[in-house]
């Protein structure tokens, strides 16, 4: 009898449904810096030449959103009205078949895709994607993408660096994207 007493004690009562909150939810922050813009017309980057993308139209599709003051669209910077981290992204769509015609591909030959803050892309942190000329299609896409830490005023764009031996081609509809995270 003893043994029974015990074991109904180790029972665990049955706990209260639980208590619904009675705080509201948090109402979702709106993003006061953000930006998804595309390359008006094609850049051709001649070998052995770094260039900075410019000349940016906001697309006409739904989706697309131009949100605060910090892009300009002509000139491609994107300046930060505050300082904090902001994350960034951009496909760039090179062509690089006349490459492909002049000469065999050397091992050295690539593009480089930088998101460069103040234009100086060694001195403060860049993104940065280094791709190999030798995908067999005419047409390949690289991709860069991270975070960067701005202070109020310093401007971030995109870079294209061809160290190959013939001119490539980057293609209209290459996209930049951006948003402000917080301090």
């Amino acid at each position: 009898e003893a043994m029974e007493h015990r074991s109904s004690l180790a029972q665990p009562s049955p706990l209260p449904p639980a208590l619904l909150s009675l705080q509201p939810f948090p109402s979702p922050r709106r993003v006061l810096e953000a930006f998804h813009c595309q390359l008006k017309a094609q850049v051709v980057v001649d070998k052995k030449t770094l260039v900075e993308l410019q000349n940016f139209q906001s697309p006409q599709a739904k989706g697309a959103f131009l949100r605060g003051s910090g892009l300009n669209l002509l000139t491609g910077r994107f300046t930060a009205p505050v300082g904090g981290i902001y994350q960034f992204s951009a496909n760039i769509h090179v062509d690089h078949s006349e490459l492909k015609s002049k000469a065999q591909l050397r091992a050295r030959d690539n593009v480089r895709v930088l998101i460069c803050i103040e234009s100086l892309c060694h001195r403060h942190t860049s993104l940065e994607v280094i791709a190999g000329l030798e995908s067999n299609s005419k047409i390949f896409t690289i991709y860069v993408h991270g975070l960067l830490q701005l202070q109020a005023g310093q401007y971030t764009s995109i870079f294209v660096d061809n160290s190959a031996g013939a001119p490539v081609t980057v293609q209209s509809g290459s996209d930049f994207m951006g948003m402000f995270m917080g301090e």
